[in-house]
């Protein structure tokens, strides 16, 4: 199995006392029942002249497959903006999962998260997995 963390937050300079604070997360994960996983968690938050960004990537393969994770973050100090993105990717001979999160903290303060994730086994129809969040509220 392999894993990766990220965590990354960032303190802004520029900001105003009594500003409102938002959050959100995002996160899937392929079901368990096979011999390949993967999963990924993306989470920002804003308020008071900061942001914050993190994320986690997970997957694993058995039977001779193989799992690849990804994580990262940027932060723009001029204008109170982050972005996090984690990618899982598991195969093997006749399964393949993936997982996808990103989160986005805006200019306005808004904080969006997307998280998706495909399992598919071969002869079969792809399980694909949704889930997006504004300011922690689910749309």
């Amino acid at each position: 199995m392999r894993t990766l963390l990220l965590l990354a937050p960032a303190l802004m300079l520029a900001g105003t006392a009594g500003a409102q604070s938002n959050t959100s997360s995002a996160g899937t994960s392929s079901p368990t029942t096979g011999d390949v996983s993967a999963g990924t968690t993306s989470s920002g938050t804003s308020g008071d002249g900061t942001v914050g960004v993190s994320g986690t990537a997970d997957a694993a393969a058995a039977n001779g497959g193989t799992a690849t994770t990804d994580a990262n973050a940027r932060f723009n100090t001029a204008n109170n903006t982050a972005r996090q993105r984690s990618t899982a990717t598991a195969r093997d001979d006749d399964e393949r999962a993936r997982s996808r999160s990103m989160t986005n903290v805006n200019p306005n303060g808004d904080v969006r998260s997307n998280s998706m994730t495909i399992y598919k086994q071969r002869g079969e129809k792809p399980v694909i997995t949704r889930e997006r969040t504004v300011n922690g509220e689910p749309k």
